[in-house]
């Protein structure tokens, strides 16, 4: 008797302790992410898969339907998170993917509980599993299927409060599209450096970094030229590409949207050239958004 009240004590201690940590782990991101969070739709919804979940160690589960429940949406919220993982190269997407592994293997191994649940339980169980399916379908359209991705943050391209402010003082005065995008182009040919020290494992685009230390590479500065344009409501696409001539050579550049037409710009190809003084790339007119490069094979397009 003593034995078995023992162990049904340290479970319910140890579903507490996990739920705490959960708990100021999701308040914690929440803090560090909120000025993206308030521009981000997709972001959000992505915190949410990461907060949601937490709420079913507020309770104690025992009965195996409900259990099952638990696991199934585990499961998609860890699938949906490798998905945006793979195509967006978001670091909260792996933070996620963590986060939902970790509770599958804590009711797997650590709460054995077994038994009837009381039917508010069940409707409790039932309630959040409502809202992380809905938060999930709203998700997987953000990875799948984006509405307007030229003008998308959340994605690969992610920008915040400070990065709009600084897009809208570099656009101040400026009457047209045209005139944004050149006053944009121009900050960063005159701001920015190329970072020839910089060796990635996982490349993803930190805003808060390339602002920071005005240095990156081309995946970054593609971006950053990305995310101030779609800012200001100017359609823009960065592009990954490889050579033609060496395929060990991978790119990323832009595509952008004003007066009309689609234009071809590789600001780190002009950052570069004007620090050892060659000549620039500028803005090359396309047939549209979506045509073929002369010197790279286009891989993707977001």
């Amino acid at each position: 008797m003593m034995t078995k009240a023992f162990t049904r004590t340290l479970q319910s201690r140890s579903g507490l302790i996990f739920f705490a940590i959960l708990a100021i782990y999701n308040l914690l991101l929440g803090i560090y992410l909120k000025d993206f969070l308030m521009l981000s739709p997709m972001l959000l919804a992505f915190y949410l898969l990461s907060a949601l979940p937490t709420l079913f160690f507020v309770i104690k589960i025992r009965s195996a339907t409900m259990r099952a429940i638990v696991y199934i949406v585990l499961f998609f919220v860890l699938l949906l998170s490798t998905l945006s993982f793979v195509l967006c190269r978001r670091l909260l997407s792996i933070i996620t993917m963590i986060v939902a592994a970790a509770e599958m293997m804590y009711l797997a191994i650590f709460d054995d509980s077994s038994g009837k649940d009381k039917p508010l339980t069940k409707i409790y169980v039932l309630t959040v599993f409502v809202l992380i399916v809905v938060t999930l379908f709203i998700s997987y359209n953000f990875v799948s299927k984006p509405e307007c991705p030229y003008l998308l943050n959340g994605g690969t391209t992610l920008w915040n409060t400070q990065t709009e402010e600084l897009a809208d003082e570099i656009c101040a005065g400026c009457d047209t599209d045209a005139e944004k995008v050149q006053a944009i182009y121009s900050w960063m040919v005159a701001n920015l450096e190329y970072d020839y020290d910089y060796h990635v494992v996982f490349q993803y685009f930190d805003v808060r970094k390339t602002l920071r230390t005005k240095q990156g590479v081309c995946f970054d500065f593609s971006h950053l030229f990305a995310a101030f344009c779609r800012s200001q409501n100017i359609p823009c696409y960065a592009v990954d590409g490889i050579s033609y001539k060496d395929s060990t050579v991978q790119h990323t550049w832009n595509r952008v949207y004003y007066d009309g037409f689609w234009w071809n710009m590789d600001v780190t190809h002009d950052i570069t050239g004007t620090a050892e003084g060659k000549d620039l790339y500028g803005f090359c007119k396309l047939g549209g958004a979506f045509a073929p490069d002369e010197d790279f094979f286009i891989t993707k397009i977001y």
